[in-house]
């Protein structure tokens, strides 16, 4: 019994072997209780994909791409685009205040060949006790749009309008200003001082959330994430302002 034990588990069990991603580097097709799914090379209209991954069936003028995902032609801009992104780079909360913020975006913007007039997503209270909120720092009305469409060939949008910058995102804003997709690991957290509502948090004591006006490192700032589509996307929490982030950044 221990020999058949042995040879059993050096030849492997008799029947299909399932598709899996050490067996198979295109795509599977769908696996049943009395089929285990069989590879697929996955370069093919009827069976596009890789990984291991369901093979898909693309649709009508779609083709199987390089990157074995159904692409289609790419999708036109919405009139009136403007693009948003977040920065490549990081920064403390010592922006040089919401000017110095604007700055930033505008440079990376210029430096990555983009011609618009950016301002950053930031939020400020004046000294005595006026919020200006970053919504309302805006002139445009957007839409606001990625620089990079989606694996098919769709525009990502994640606002419509000013007014559903009170609200969460359509998508995530994770591209950087050339429209590099921000990875796995890359930093995720973004200076906003803002609310879900789009406007600035009133100091309270021993709380400040937009790093003295965005002067200092000495306190403690908003800040959101850059791969969520919810309202978390501006106001995770608060963190120290010597803390580097990144900007949101948008086209007016």
């Amino acid at each position: 019994m221990k020999h058949l034990a042995l040879l059993l588990l050096l030849t492997g069990c008799p029947g299909p072997r399932p598709c899996t991603a050490i067996t198979c580097e295109g795509c599977c097709t769908f696996a049943t209780p009395s089929d285990p799914g069989s590879c697929q090379v996955g370069n093919d209209v009827s069976a596009c994909g890789a990984g291991a991954a369901v093979c898909a069936r693309c649709e009508a003028g779609e083709t199987c791409s390089e990157l074995r995902v159904c692409r289609g032609p790419d999708e036109p801009l919405p009139a009136g685009a403007k693009l948003v992104f977040a920065t490549s780079r990081t920064f403390t909360g010592d922006l040089g205040g919401l000017d110095g913020g604007d700055a930033k975006c505008r440079d990376l913007a210029a430096d990555a060949g983009l011609s618009g007039t950016f301002v950053a997503f930031l939020s400020d209270v004046t000294e005595q006790g006026q919020r200006i909120n970053a919504a309302e720092r805006f002139t445009g009305n957007g839409p606001w749009v990625m620089r990079t469409r989606d694996a098919r060939g769709r525009v990502l949008r994640p606002f419509d309008d000013r007014a559903s910058l009170a609200g969460p995102p359509r998508s995530p804003v994770d591209q950087d200003e050339t429209g590099h997709v921000f990875a796995l690991f890359d930093k995720r957290q973004v200076w906003t001082g803002t609310l879900l509502d789009g406007g600035a948090e009133l100091p309270a004591p021993m709380r400040d959330t937009t790093c003295r006006r965005w002067t200092s490192v000495a306190t403690t700032g908003l800040y959101g994430v850059i791969d969520v589509p919810t309202d978390k996307w501006s106001g995770l929490g608060a963190v120290s302002c010597a803390s580097d982030n990144r900007l949101y950044c948008f086209e007016q």
